[in-house]
């Protein structure tokens, strides 16, 4: 399996966010592939049994074999949500328009190297995994270190794992790193019920008190921030980590949580994050964007899906831009 092992080299660990319970440090953390025989372990039911390699662009990307979930099953009722759905266009950090304008600086002490290489990810992206990825992706949030944390598809191939090995195959930390204690004590997210190493509303609240001119509500207008640096820095975690083609203009908790640990110096746990992100609903149909593909392109390379889905043979997705004027 490969893994990005230029991440997170070199970096300092700063203190983490400390919790009156403590998950143990893993020692292994395997990848948990799902056997047919195995009836401990999550399944997925497809309308065949046979799953064929396309050698060539299917006309439609719905007809693909890997699409082809049991009716009624809950990855069919995604999926039919979402088939209609436009891959979104992933924009970047725009760096040499903040050198222009004296910002670049900042923003780098702001976000840190960390949180750079993950805004940074350029890779392409392809519907047909985009598609299954989404329609089978699954977070059990308070199974840190269980193998059932987390799972997806992909070329009808289940994969169970969990945070820890989740972190490895999306590039985000290395083998090394999500061995440290600080890996898993640091602070995960912010939730409406107050979790162990997270934030809760009233968090979130205080701090969205001392950056903007309005009240903290359902519609946290980005435009109302006072530092524009902070609203460049929301507005680039909408179209990356958090990737929207409507709203891009309010500050969800997501967003707000990162902001506010870089703010405060407090370490956070992107692994939980990446995952939180993909476990937000999603609309679906034309007027939505179906986001987040570059992500999913570093995962599916991470496990070698490529070495059988041949990316010629899928349809690419809109390419990754620069956001900023």
């Amino acid at each position: 399996m490969a893994s990005n092992s230029r991440r997170g080299k070199g970096r300092k660990t700063r203190a983490c966010q400390s919790a009156p319970q403590q998950d143990p440090v893993p020692h292994e953390t395997p990848i948990i592939q799902i056997a047919a025989d195995d009836p401990k372990l999550r399944k997925i039911k497809y309308r065949t049994s046979y799953n064929f390699i396309p050698d060539q662009k299917m006309n439609v990307v719905a007809n693909h074999p890997i699409l082809k979930f049991e009716e009624d099953s809950s990855e069919w009722v995604k999926f039919k949500k979402l088939k209609d759905t436009e891959l979104l266009q992933h924009r970047i950090i725009n760096w040499k328009w903040l050198r222009k304008i004296g910002s670049e600086q900042e923003v780098r002490d702001l976000l840190g190297e960390r949180l750079i290489d993950a805004l940074n990810c350029i890779e392409p992206q392809y519907e047909e995994l985009v598609l299954e990825f989404h329609s089978t992706w699954l977070h059990k949030e308070g199974k840190f270190e269980q193998g059932t944390a987390v799972s997806f598809s992909f070329g009808r191939q289940v994969y169970e794992m969990n945070v820890s090995r989740f972190a490895v195959v999306s590039g985000l930390y290395t083998e090394d790193e999500v061995k440290r204690l600080e890996f898993a004590t640091c602070l995960r997210g912010a939730y409406n019920k107050r979790k162990d190493y997270s934030f809760g509303g009233s968090e979130l609240e205080e701090f969205w008190g001392t950056i903007s001119d309005q009240p903290f509500g359902s519609s946290k207008v980005i435009t109302s921030v006072r530092n524009p640096v902070y609203r460049y820095v929301l507005k680039i975690f909408s179209t990356t980590l958090v990737g929207r083609r409507s709203g891009e203009n309010k500050a969800n908790w997501i967003e707000l949580f990162i902001l506010m640990c870089r703010v405060q110096g407090k370490e956070f746990n992107l692994a939980t994050v990446l995952a939180d992100s993909f476990s937000r609903g999603r609309r679906g149909g034309i007027r939505a964007g179906l986001d987040m593909g570059p992500y999913i392109t570093r995962i599916a390379t991470n496990l070698g899906v490529f070495n059988t889905y041949l990316p010629e043979f899928l349809h690419k997705g809109p390419t990754t831009t620069m956001f900023g004027f």
